[in-house]
């Protein structure tokens, strides 16, 4: 069986939520994505608040969770991300356990960066998932820091 790799920042991180969309995926382990930090910064109709997304930033990385994925099961995993339309795929080059691996993930196919407070129910499920996972803790301090909101600009 033919398998791509899969870097998850999101609910799919999530083992159920995984399973639930890709039956035969397999958790590699943690991974790291340099050069992005994570954002709240698109509504989830499934959530009803805002989703996960990756935004570049060169002084920042995101955590996640590196998946295999049956290449007869990817396009399920499109679909569901609504890719090209909501979601678009890209190859990036993630830090896993022992070395450095090419994973697909998911980005917002149209970068808008306007803040959406992501719902306690979606936050606590990112928060169970990185330590089911074995993240390290500063996972948990990525999404708190992107779950802020802004601090409005004062102009004088």
């Amino acid at each position: 069986m033919r398998v791509m790799l899969y870097f998850a920042y999101g609910a799919n991180m999530d083992v159920r939520h995984m399973k639930g969309r890709v039956p035969d995926a397999r958790v590699v382990g943690p991974g790291r994505l340099d050069g992005f930090r994570m954002a709240f910064d698109v509504y989830s109709t499934e959530w009803e608040g805002g989703a996960a997304n990756l935004q570049t930033d060169q002084e920042r990385h995101v955590w996640g969770v590196l998946w295999e994925v049956p290449e007869s099961e990817a396009g399920g995993l499109d679909a569901f991300q609504g890719h090209p339309t909501f979601y678009r795929r890209e190859d990036v080059v993630v830090e896993g356990a022992d070395e450095q691996v090419i994973a697909r993930t998911y980005r917002v196919a149209h970068q808008e960066g306007t803040y959406v407070r992501p719902t306690d129910e979606y936050l606590r499920l990112l928060g169970a998932a990185i330590r089911i996972q074995g993240l390290p803790p500063e996972a948990l301090d990525m999404v708190d820091e992107a779950a802020r909101p802004p601090k409005p600009s004062i102009s004088t």
